[in-house]
């Protein structure tokens, strides 16, 4: 069995591999992606379902919420007079370590939110358990859940993060 812990570090490494080949112009969108999964789940959710949910169904909301977004996230911009300005083009070292680092951050935005709401759903999965605080592991595990992306952008700051990724996006794209 593998720890939520290692299991993080795992697909923080992959993403940031993901990103050296996609690039940073496109991993830029992928980041506001993430952003806008949070914001739909924090700010928009609630005020659409007036009713509660019960701890599983939320989790799975969101989660599809989070894994919709960074699905289209992914999906390389197709419009003809993108694609043929060279702007998506990866030319230098800079962009490849740029991506990089942003697909590592979109790793952590996917992955520790993904298991912030599995935490806050109270781990309701046989396969899943939580990580045991009695152990040096598994306070590592708390502490990198203190530290989940959903838990560092809320308030004012998720309103803040939003526009000034709409604002990097647009001046990447455009």
């Amino acid at each position: 069995m593998v720890s939520l812990q290692i299991l993080f570090y795992i697909f923080i490494a992959l993403f940031a591999v993901i990103g050296i080949i996609r690039g940073f112009r496109k991993e830029i969108v992928v980041t506001v992606a993430g952003i806008l999964a949070l914001f739909v789940i924090e700010v928009v959710l609630p005020k659409i379902l007036t009713g509660s949910l019960d701890a599983t169904k939320a989790l799975t909301l969101n989660l599809i919420v989070l894994f919709a977004c960074a699905f289209f996230g992914y999906q390389t911009p197709s419009f003809r007079r993108l694609t043929e300005t060279g702007r998506f083009e990866r030319n230098s070292s800079l962009d490849l370590i740029l991506g990089g680092l942003a697909g590592a951050l979109n790793g952590y935005i996917l992955f520790s939110s993904a298991w912030f709401y599995l935490a806050e759903a109270g781990y309701p999965f046989t396969g899943i358990m939580a990580p045991d605080p009695s152990t040096a592991v598994g306070q590592n595990a708390i502490n990198l859940l203190i530290n989940a992306f959903p838990s560092i952008l809320i308030g004012s700051w998720l309103y803040i993060a939003l526009a000034a990724a709409i604002a990097i996006v647009l001046a990447v794209i455009i």
